[in-house]
């Protein structure tokens, strides 16, 4: 193999690498907020002087918003949400919960700028009413201190609910800043996973401490690998992040002239984009993140035909080497002419060893007269490297595939194989398709490259069923596709 091409080769390797992997290695940790943001809100959450109520206190004070979508557990003591959850969605038999029990405040908890109205709203207990309309439920919570009264209003439709904090002396409407903060956050946290704060501010998704205090937040949310609670309005809030010990909470600043929405549930394009356009940006696939949006609209539309999510991968998979048919083709045609000229390279390096000017000028000489390009073969692969980046992260990473079935063993596409039959597979295919390509490489190498579907095989056993799926599904058409090639270049050279 020429030193050229082994350059070439592993410029390849490294693009892959480094691409595939950039934002698993590289996704913003988790740190401590800093206190030298540029941008200053009005003031900043404090929740260290609350006590959490106890469980049985907590028990009897709740009142239960049975709606289409949500199960909301709302606390007749400060008014907060203490259990939300998404009654589409479960995880081991029960719905998902998008407000930590453990929390000490619940979501929606208000703290006024007026400390006297700070302790009004911490002290009693509100009366509640609730009314129905047509399954959008409003739920008002009032709290009278003497003259004055704080008024808390829930309205609750589908995933989406309006929350707004009114005050009133002597019954007259007072104008008064106050916070609305959510958290702690909720989730499991794992190495592929960000679970805390997200936010989108100038146009830019920024996480947990990154986000600092601004006054430029389209909006801001909690969030993990598959579900969120985010708070938006029609124009940018003010707002931001706050870490204490290990947990995270989000705020904005409002008062109490302006109501604020809010989005619970999951991190689908095609729901969130109802509720508002920006919010969209929560569902994120990497790098290439613009071609994974248009890649999942059509393995949606797949499934819309065939039902079940593993089928739709296997034809979405053939349809993107069909598109790239001409261009592997071409790959593989010049990999075929390199493979047959490797006699003649030999014959080269044992004139000109210990000569690698004159080396080079011949083997270049020889490429011109046989018309063939040394880059050939790997141009047209760097072409498709960002579709293959952005299906990857999109079969990692869409809700679409939680505890989506497949065939018989394998009942979920997000989780891996339980019984590691489909890596297996896969090692299996690779393995095949790599003797079927031609290879300039040396002995030792060529060696060397036969660990790689063992290597592969032992990594993809932690990966999603649907990711492992569909590098099977590519395997097994770039096997049949080197068939036929082979036998369309052989014609032709006779």
């Amino acid at each position: 193999m020429q030193e050229n091409e082994k350059r070439i080769l592993i410029a390849v390797l490294l693009t892959v690498l480094i691409i595939v992997f950039y934002d698993y290695f590289f996704m913003p940790k988790t740190t401590v907020v800093s206190t030298n943001s540029t941008e200053k809100t009005k003031f900043l959450p404090n929740i260290s002087n609350i006590e959490p109520t106890s469980h049985q206190t907590l028990k009897n004070s709740i009142v239960n918003i049975n709606s289409n979508y949500l199960n909301v557990e709302i606390s007749k003591i400060d008014g907060t949400i203490k259990n939300l959850f998404l009654k589409t969605y479960t995880q081991d038999h029960k719905y998902i919960n998008l407000a930590n029990p453990n929390s000490k405040i619940g979501l929606f908890y208000t703290q006024f700028e007026d400390q006297m109205l700070q302790k009004i709203s911490q002290n009693g207990s509100y009366s509640t009413d609730i009314k129905n309309e047509n399954g959008k439920y409003i739920v008002t919570l009032t709290k009278n201190d003497g003259n004055i009264k704080i008024v808390k209003i829930y309205k609750i439709d589908n995933y989406g609910i309006n929350f707004v904090t009114k005050v009133y002396k002597n019954n007259e409407p007072v104008n008064t800043n106050y916070l609305v903060l959510l958290g702690e956050n909720f989730g499991t946290s794992t190495k592929d996973t960000h679970v805390g704060a997200v936010a989108l501010i100038n146009d830019k998704i920024k996480t947990d401490s990154d986000i600092g205090q601004s006054d430029k937040l389209s909006w801001i949310a909690l969030e993990d690998k598959y579900f969120c609670i985010a708070l938006y309005n029609n124009s940018l809030l003010s707002g931001g992040f706050k870490q204490i010990d290990s947990n995270k909470y989000i705020y904005v600043n409002l008062n109490t002239q302006k109501s604020i929405n809010a989005y619970a549930g999951p991190k689908s394009t095609s729901i969130i984009s109802t509720y508002d356009p920006k919010l969209d940006r929560i569902v994120r696939f990497g790098t290439f993140g613009f071609i994974g949006k248009p890649l999942l609209y059509v393995l949606k539309y797949l499934y819309s035909l065939v039902g079940n999510y593993g089928l739709a991968i296997i034809l979405l998979t053939f349809l993107i080497r069909l598109v790239f048919y001409p261009l592997t083709y071409k790959s593989f045609k010049s990999m075929k002419q390199m493979a047959n000229l490797q006699p003649q390279l030999k014959e080269l390096q044992l004139k000109y060893k210990g000569k690698p000017e004159l080396l080079n000028k011949a083997t270049m000489e020889l490429y011109k007269k046989h018309k063939v390009n040394p880059l050939g073969g790997c141009l047209p692969i760097l072409i498709q490297i960002p579709v293959f980046i952005a299906l990857y992260n999109v079969l990692l990473n869409a809700i679409e595939l939680r505890h989506a079935p497949f065939i018989w063993w394998i009942t979920d596409l997000s989780s891996k194989d339980p019984y590691y039959i489909s890596p297996i597979i896969m090692g299996i295919t690779m393995y095949i398709q790599q003797k079927l390509s031609p290879s300039t490489l040396d002995p030792v190498q060529a060696k060397i490259m036969l660990f790689l579907p063992i290597i592969f095989t032992i990594m993809f056993m932690g990966f999603p069923s649907g990711l492992v799926i569909y590098w099977i599904a590519n395997n097994v058409f770039t096997i049949i596709q080197q068939l036929i090639d082979t036998k369309i270049i052989t014609a032709k050279s006779k």
